[in-house]
């Protein structure tokens, strides 16, 4: 049965969006008690309070994961850059824009995205396409009329970027655009292979309209469009260009068309400022290497299997390759590799796990002599693992989690073995049982069952038994008398440390409610001593409002 809650293994869901049930900014909150016994009431409370999130600048904890990686290499060129956030609601903490400054309205709206419209967006940037600012005060990077719709925050300082109007135009996201690049993934948190630390499943992610150009460097920039009404356009440009171009300042240009078409102009342009973007996160990558896994399985030479190629490796039928190994010893010796990439089906070894790789050596029937292909395999997987910083800490958290476990199975095996702890049997059981409360509750019971002593409160039984306190012990020391020395020390026996018998108490017998209420005298004091108390209070209020 599927949870609609919770999506099963390997699988997701998605939203459109996720919208806080209170956004970003000011709010007033007015509490009013008013109770019906009598005429009492009291009067409103009223408090404010402000919800607050990342607006100007963005905590990078809160980046769960960018694609392509941060600094990364590699054939990124058919991908879309993203980034992904632990905060589900983080794209639409913010109303992109207000009542007094709307967004425009798409011309066809007849089947717009659903949800609403995010107020970031992630641009991708090739080296040289931009500039990048640090440390901009907030007046500098938007303009005037839209610091005003900003509600005009002072002392603001933030990273931006300055882009040029034309390439800004072509890659900036349209309004339904953004709703498009945006959503919400819910992955199943025991799937360790789509959640990411402890989180609870649920991700916001933000993608990218471009796609990188191949040998390049690129950065990639979540930059918020938070009330830039001037720059957000209603509608996705009509087409799209066949190739880059430039305006010059001024003189004859041309520009490309669709269907070979080139119109020419002669004026003299004005070039515009370069507008300015609040950048919230950026990170960067290159666009290079061979090819894609498809594209390098598609390149190999297949007739390296059992007909080499002159300047290729010599391959046996099996698919072996002839290696030099040095032994320990130092000396040169051959043996036999072969990948995992074989036409036909192989017969997997069923002796690991291994703990080395000189376990994985062995001498292969096919070969005659000795194969190093699982060793080979085993130290390749070994260097990649310890180069998986994220391996290395699970690692280092089980071994942890082991030995706290361990720790903990030693000192409940002590505590049942010291006093009687209600506990279950089985190990695994024990070790998950509130051991503090059960430890808490045994130790009570076995207070209140024991017959345990009167404690010496005052130490004067410890006291007694001092060489000084004693009278054998001084009549010896002072060779006088034990009764002279019992005398000395004060003849009182609970100062020499008898054990001095607790007076009898009184015999009182039960007194039942019938006789207390039939004791008219005595209830006449109680009313007496009630009425007088009553009369003081009074005179002190009397004197008190005078």
């Amino acid at each position: 049965m599927i949870d609609p809650n919770n999506p099963p293994r390997g699988s997701m869901y998605l939203y459109d969006d996720i919208v806080s049930p209170t956004l970003d900014g000011s709010y007033q909150v007015t509490v009013d008690t008013r109770i019906d016994y009598g005429t009492a009431q009291s009067a409103p409370v009223t408090a404010h309070f402000d919800v607050v999130g990342p607006r100007f600048s963005l905590d990078p904890t809160l980046v769960a994961n960018v694609f392509p990686p941060r600094n990364g290499h590699g054939s990124y060129d058919e991908t879309l850059p993203q980034i992904v956030f632990f905060r589900r609601t983080l794209p639409w903490d913010r109303r992109i824009d207000s009542a007094a400054n709307p967004l425009p309205q798409p011309t066809d709206h007849s089947n717009p995205p659903a949800g609403d419209v995010p107020l970031v967006a992630l641009l991708l940037l090739e080296e040289g396409e931009y500039t990048l600012l640090q440390g901009q005060t907030l007046e500098s990077v938007v303009p005037a009329k839209i610091f005003s719709a900003l509600g005009s925050p002072q002392n603001i300082l933030c990273d931006a970027i300055a882009l040029d109007p034309a390439l800004l135009a072509a890659i900036l996201p349209s309004r339904d655009e953004l709703q498009l690049l945006c959503h919400v993934r819910q992955v199943n948190v025991e799937d360790r292979e789509l959640s990411a630390g402890s989180s609870d499943g649920f991700f916001s992610v933000v993608m990218s309209n471009r796609l990188p150009a191949p040998d390049s460097k690129c950065r990639a920039c979540l930059v918020s469009l938070e009330q830039r009404t001037d720059l957000v356009r209603a509608d996705p440009p009509p087409f799209e260009y066949p190739g880059n171009f430039t305006l010059p300042v001024s003189g004859i240009f041309t520009v490309p068309v669709v269907g070979a078409v080139e119109a020419s102009f002669s004026r003299v342009i004005a070039k515009p400022p370069n507008p300015r973007l609040v950048l919230l996160h950026s990170w960067t990558f290159t666009v290079s290497g061979p090819g894609t896994f498809r594209e390098l399985m598609q390149g190999l030479d297949v007739a390296m299997i059992g007909t080499a190629s002159v300047d290729g490796p010599q391959l046996t039928d099996t698919g072996h390759m002839q290696l030099s190994v040095l032994d320990r010893a130092g000396e040169t010796e051959s043996a036999w590799y072969r990948g995992p990439l074989v036409p036909w089906q192989l017969t997997r070894d069923p002796l690991g796990p291994y703990h080395s790789a000189d376990q994985c050596r062995r001498v292969s029937p096919e070969t005659g002599a000795e194969d190093v292909s699982y060793a080979a395999a085993f130290e390749t997987g070994r260097q990649l693992a310890a180069a998986d910083a994220r391996l290395a800490q699970e690692l280092m958290r089980w071994r942890r989690e082991s030995y706290k476990q361990a720790s903990r199975a030693d000192t409940i095996s002590k505590l049942q073995t010291a006093i009687a702890v209600d506990l279950p049997t089985v190990l695994d059981q024990k070790l998950q049982a509130p051991v503090a409360i059960e430890t808490s509750v045994s130790a009570a019971r076995a207070l209140a069952a024991a017959t345990i002593p009167v404690a010496d409160r005052f130490g004067i039984n410890a006291a007694a038994k001092t060489v000084g306190m004693d009278p054998a012990s001084a009549a010896l020391a002072f060779a006088i008398p034990v009764a002279q020395a019992q005398a000395i020390l004060g003849k009182d026996p609970a100062t020499l440390g008898a054990v001095v018998a607790a007076p009898e108490q009184t015999a009182r017998p039960n007194t039942t409610l019938e006789q207390v209420a039939a004791d008219a005298a005595s209830l006449t004091r109680l009313n007496a001593a009630r009425d007088k108390i009553i009369g003081s209070a009074a005179i002190k209020i009397t004197k008190g409002t005078a």
